[in-house]
């Protein structure tokens, strides 16, 4: 007899298997407390009420108000952490393989049921349970800190942008009026003015330098007018380096999303116009920016060179894990296709909910 609380929900229509089962798990535990269902809708009310906490269901797939797969994923939805064991009579194995593939801990045939045997589900399909809850737990805490580390990365460049600008700009720029101030009140010779000519010149560029880096590190379009003004900016600016031909399609009607997500949508569009002018070997660029479905939806193609599936799984850079991560971040999906001679598209789903729930998955 093995020790231990155990709260088990029994979800089975048939009086005669549940009295099996309910035997069998007296065989093996001291004091089990189990709960009956016969339906789904009965089973989903004791799942609800939070007064039951059950460790492990055992489900019958075969209720008079649901059955199957619908019933497997319905009683997942609201399992509220607890282990689900499915009982069955049919001796189906892709249904079986189907069934684990959704996410409950064990399948066991009736036929072949023992006292035994379900004691050592039950404890697998606790203990499997436990440690999921645990790596889901340890994923949200990473991607709560990947959050924050990314924000404050985001602060700080913001702040470098806003120094680069206000405080290198003007000096160079009051350097320049001292540079034109000192060519017109001097009688210098064609020499002097000459240098000081390409002296502003050069200031000239250095301005436009810092304007540039200033720009590239936070954008000042993306507070002032938002994502969509911002990357029509940086496909100009990619155009305009590269020479590469660039075609926009812009959605009239587009979503609002928080201020985190633009600023990683900005960073993912970024990253795929460095790596296209870097790597691809392309003449033009399409992009494509839309609402659908009620979420944004960005799509960047080129028709350069392009890879095989294999080398692009095997050659994922830092910049295209990069773009995976930060699309993580936000709860949006990202899908990368590529095929040799055809170029790469990349393409970026958003929904305006999705980065609500970030911190809940």
């Amino acid at each position: 007899m093995n020790r231990g609380e155990y709260n088990i929900l029994v979800i089975e229509d048939n009086p005669g298997d549940f009295a099996l089962v309910e035997e069998f798990l007296l065989e093996q535990i001291e004091s089990p407390r189990i709960k009956s269902a016969k339906s789904y809708a009965e089973a989903r009310d004791l799942l609800n009420d939070q007064f039951h906490g059950f460790d492990v269901i055992l489900l019958d797939l075969s209720l008079p108000d649901k059955t199957g797969i619908l019933l497997i994923q319905d009683i997942l939805e609201v399992a509220a952490g607890a282990a689900v064991i499915v009982l069955t009579g049919y001796s189906d194995l892709s249904f079986g393989v189907k069934s684990l593939s959704l996410g409950v801990s064990d399948y066991i045939l009736k036929d072949e049921l023992s006292s035994l045997s379900l004691y050592k589900s039950l404890v697998y399909g606790i203990e499997r349970r436990r440690i999921i809850t645990a790596l889901e737990e340890s994923e949200k805490r990473a991607r709560n800190f990947a959050q924050q580390l990314n924000n404050a990365v985001e602060e700080e460049r913001k702040g470098i942008a806003r120094e680069i600008h206000d405080e290198f700009g003007q000096q160079l720029s009051g350097l320049k009026m001292l540079l034109a101030s000192l060519k017109r009140s001097t009688s210098l010779g064609s020499d002097a003015e000459t240098t000081i000519e390409a002296m502003v010149s050069d200031l000239d560029n250095s301005i436009l330098t810092l304007r540039r880096i200033a720009s590239e590190l936070r954008p000042v379009l993306i507070d002032k007018l938002g994502l969509f003004a911002a990357i029509e900016w940086l496909a100009g600016e990619f155009k305009k380096k590269t020479g590469i031909g660039c075609d926009m399609y812009v959605d009239i009607s587009q979503p609002t999303i928080g201020k985190m997500a633009e600023i990683n949508v900005f960073r993912i569009c970024q990253e795929a116009f460095t790596n296209i002018a870097r790597h691809s070997g392309a003449t033009n660029v399409t992009l494509k920016i839309s609402n659908e479905d009620e979420g944004l939806f960005i799509s960047i193609a080129d028709n350069g060179k392009g890879m095989t599936e294999e080398a692009l799984q095997k050659n994922l850079s830092m910049g295209l894990l990069n773009m995976k991560e930060r699309a993580n971040l936000i709860g949006a999906e990202i899908d990368i296709k590529s095929a040799p001679e055809k170029g790469t598209k990349i393409e970026l789903k958003l929904g305006i909910h999705a980065e609500e729930n970030i911190s809940s998955r």
